[in-house]
């Protein structure tokens, strides 16, 4: 893997764009990147051609479009979207027409994963389930719940995220209440279930609302770290000036093995990911601080998390507007990041 040397990565190439992205993933095949907007369209770029706007956009979903997929369908590359107007859509790539549309769930569809056989992927919605669904077909396999259908306070929660282990064996979801349930994708049993509850933050006197939540997840290369990731305690909840905040926990005991912060950066981190092999982890974000990209060195793991997490070396990076997602592109030696009036490419 061409990993960026993150002392370096600096910003190449940006797509502007009215409005915000929330979702982003990258074609393998031909190298295009698709991007879906708040306009409820899903924007096309070929960075291969001389051109700083879209080639094409695709419509049909009647919501913002919260995530997107490529995978192999069959030998046949389609994208898998996902929207607010709680479905699921079948694309394809070449021609950018719609070739299966689905209501999959009663509530937000806020986050894909998919398997690395590109067979299975998951989705994460607000009705508090994840779905497994086999990819060729659109057939459902499991239904996996655990996540409460409220907050401890009785008010309304979200799934923001899901995530799938890289040898494909486990499912992983965070929610609102700073909760996190694995269950086995072949089997559908709940594996796992505990809580992060630094992630959580209530106001119980001026406002009676919360704030925060699981924003990211992202298995390490062997599978038995999760990294965790959103936004510390924050005193104000009505705005984002608590520091970015991810841990990695050992998730089959449960129990933490380092906590992480963006050099006191103030946002939600909404997007994480393994870099370079097991070496680093990158996360993405944003908040009253603007935008951040942060790369943190955590191979070799320190062995205490709570007192040496200091020592983690650290490069973090302002990037202006807020990141809401993000993909690797060209065997990881390009980040794609997608947020608010851009799409953007750094290496």
């Amino acid at each position: 893997m061409a990993a960026i040397d993150p002392s370096k990565i600096k910003s190449t190439l940006a797509y502007n764009h009215k409005g915000t992205f929330y979702a982003v993933c990258v074609d393998t095949l031909t190298g295009k990147l698709y991007a879906g907007s708040d306009d409820y369209g899903i924007h096309v770029f070929d960075p291969a051609v001389n051109q700083k706007q879209a080639v094409a956009r695709w419509s049909r979903h009647e919501n913002y479009v919260s995530a997107l997929l490529h995978v192999k369908n069959a030998g046949k590359p389609q994208v898998i979207s996902a929207s607010y107007d709680r479905s699921l859509i079948w694309w394809d790539p070449e021609s950018g027409k719609p070739l299966r549309s689905l209501e999959a769930h009663h509530g937000w569809v806020r986050s894909l994963a998919g398997t690395p056989d590109g067979k299975h992927f998951a989705s994460a919605g607000d009705d508090m389930l994840v779905h497994v669904w086999e990819t060729e077909s659109g057939r459902r396999v499991h239904t996996l719940a655990g996540h409460a259908m409220q907050t401890p306070q009785g008010h309304v929660t979200a799934l923001y995220v899901v995530a799938i282990s890289p040898d494909g064996k486990y499912v992983a979801a965070g929610d609102r209440a700073g909760v996190v349930c694995v269950w086995e994708l072949a089997t559908g049993k709940l594996a796992q279930r505990f809580e992060v509850p630094i992630l959580y933050t209530y106001d119980p006197k001026q406002r009676k609302r919360s704030i925060g939540g699981i924003r990211s997840l992202a298995f390490l290369p062997d599978g038995r770290l999760l990294a965790v990731g959103g936004i510390g305690q924050v005193n104000n909840v009505d705005g984002l000036a608590g520091p970015a905040h991810v841990e990695l926990w050992d998730w089959r005991k449960p129990e933490p093995r380092l906590m992480l912060e963006a050099e006191g950066h103030k946002g939600i981190t909404n997007c994480l990911s393994p870099y370079g092999g097991s070496a680093w982890l990158v996360g993405a974000g944003g908040g009253s601080d603007g935008g951040f990209l942060a790369f943190w060195k955590i191979d070799p793991l320190p062995g205490n998390v709570k007192e040496k997490a200091a020592a983690v070396p650290l490069q973090r990076i302002k990037t202006g507007g807020h990141i809401h997602a993000f993909c690797s592109r060209k065997s990881g030696s390009e980040l794609c990041l997608a947020g608010h009036e851009k799409l953007e490419i750094w290496r």
